[in-house]
């Protein structure tokens, strides 16, 4: 129960935090404005987020971590039949591109990331390294793809892609509720990944 109102409390924080953030940028965003926001005090938001550089981080990601939530196995631990992985694959890249101001705060926390460098920079490098090792499994397991080099390199290519589609979200260049748009975009990895491996022999 205590957990629970805990998890609650924190999602409502980062909620809150989305909104600020969004709104005002990271710059001009207090840890008091987001208390408030969130109908809490600030001491209840240092209990979960040690300052605004973490929480910064936490508000966006779920979003980022999109490949974390994917799984080769079903509920019997059998392994999934191809369709059936590249449906979950194509079901959440859909799903990330579709949170429009995570995808907005995603842009500016690799901004200020890259201006700033410090301990931040660290875990985002180490997140992305995750996200693009666990891409990289399921190429092997939905394409049977067994050349190292080649699944993490179409795994990068994959997650590049999908944040230059966030980038151009933020500056209104692609529009988020075009969903035809979304639909090409899974399609064109679904089918580009098997004529390359025809193509090179994998």
């Amino acid at each position: 129960m205590i957990a629970n109102q805990q998890n609650e409390k924190k999602q409502r924080i980062l909620d809150a935090a989305i909104s600020v953030f969004i709104e005002k940028g990271f710059e001009e965003t207090s840890m008091r404005e987001i208390a408030s926001a969130a109908g809490l005090t600030t001491g209840a938001i240092y209990h979960h987020f040690k300052n605004k550089d973490e929480l910064f981080y936490h508000a966006v990601k779920e979003a980022m971590y999109f490949a974390q939530k994917l799984s080769e196995k079903d509920e019997s631990s059998n392994l999934k039949s191809t369709e059936n992985m590249l449906n979950e694959i194509s079901n959440k890249v859909r799903e990330r591109m579709s949170k429009a101001d995570e995808q907005r705060l995603l842009v500016l926390l690799i901004g200020y990331v890259v201006s700033k460098g410090g301990t931040l920079s660290e875990v985002l490098k180490k997140d992305y390294n995750e996200i693009i090792s666990k891409v990289a499994d399921m190429y092997f397991y939905a394409f049977g793809i067994e050349n190292a080099a080649c699944k993490k390199n179409l795994a990068s290519i994959l997650v590049a892609a999908i944040d230059g589609v966030a980038m151009q979200y933020s500056l209104g260049v692609l529009k988020q509720e075009d969903q035809n748009f979304k639909d090409t975009f899974v399609e064109f990895f679904a089918q580009s990944i098997p004529a390359f491996m025809k193509e090179n022999k994998l």
